[in-house]
């Protein structure tokens, strides 16, 4: 098994301090426990807090900063350096983020300890403990990071399946009044956290996204019936015919009874000249377009 432990303690600071190895000739890992600090990430200093795991591969540089001159600081962090064949194979496993957040595992954190205690033996007879304990703790270090991208893939997942619930009851119910306390309701959210999610996933608020499906919804019928703009105004969920004018406007560029007058145009039309606008990429109306 061919891999090296150059060095690996826990590292405690309560003054200013600094590093920088640039560039490391080996693997360089890092996991900040306690306090803050800031390190190099992609040619920019970042901040680091407890739960944040550093790792740089031979050649990338590294710079560590603690505290500044003249304040009280505090910082704690399990650090190891190493290389080796096995350490290139276990690296080239999967992608390497150089910041990552991961829990504080107690059996992380205690393989760590164990692996900085052997090092420090005055009895150096111990490599192969070494190397066998610098294995299981980067193999431990891979579970704990799968259960931690997998838990946020799920999470993931599950805010997506909230957000469609909620995408599809105002898609059923933006015609009339509606309130985002309702939306909520169905998602079985919270109105904080629904707002705040909606927004998230889909770029939109929630009012706002009713109203593209509003407009689209009224576009379509100016284009295609005969009804007054004020009942199709009123009829598509506009409270009032003066919000809906300002609201058509700002999104089409014209008014409702300018945009009456246009020819109608569905689909891409490449024998049109000028650029074909979509009025709403997320409505169940959106593929129909307009000349601009």
């Amino acid at each position: 098994m061919d891999i090296r432990l150059h060095a690996c303690s826990y590292s405690l600071h309560n003054r200013p301090f600094k590093t920088s190895y640039n560039p490391p000739p080996f693997y360089l890992i890092r996991l900040q426990v306690l306090g803050v600090a800031k390190a190099l990430v992609h040619g920019e200093m970042k901040p680091i807090s407890p739960g944040d795991l550093l790792m740089y591969p031979p050649g990338e540089p590294y710079h560590l900063r603690v505290g500044k001159e003249g304040e009280d600081t505090e910082s704690g962090d399990y650090f190891l350096l190493c290389d080796g064949s096995w350490m290139d194979e276990w690296w080239g496993r999967h992608h390497r983020d150089t910041l990552k957040r991961i829990p504080l595992d107690d059996h992380l954190l205690y393989l760590w300890q164990q692996l900085s205690v052997e090092q420090h033996r005055v009895n150096r007879n111990n490599q192969e403990i070494i190397g066998h304990l610098l294995c299981t703790l980067l193999l431990t270090l891979d579970q704990v990071t799968w259960v931690t991208d997998r838990k946020q893939g799920q999470d993931s997942v599950r805010s997506n399946e909230l957000v469609v619930k909620m995408k599809q009851y105002i898609n059923d119910h933006a015609l009339r009044p509606l309130r985002v306390e309702e939306v909520a309701h169905h998602a079985g959210l919270s109105v904080s956290r629904a707002v705040h999610l909606f927004k998230e996933v889909t770029g939109y608020t929630i009012i706002g996204y009713a109203g593209e499906i509003r407009l689209s919804h009224a576009i379509e019928r100016i284009q295609y019936t005969e009804a007054s703009l004020e009942s199709i105004a009123y009829s598509c969920g506009f409270s009032t015919y003066s919000y809906f004018h300002k609201c058509f406007k700002e999104k089409v560029g014209c008014s409702p009874s300018e945009f009456r007058k246009r020819p109608v145009l569905v689909g891409r039309d490449n024998q049109h000249q000028g650029t074909i606008q979509t009025i709403s990429g997320i409505s169940p109306d959106a593929y129909r377009f307009l000349r601009s």
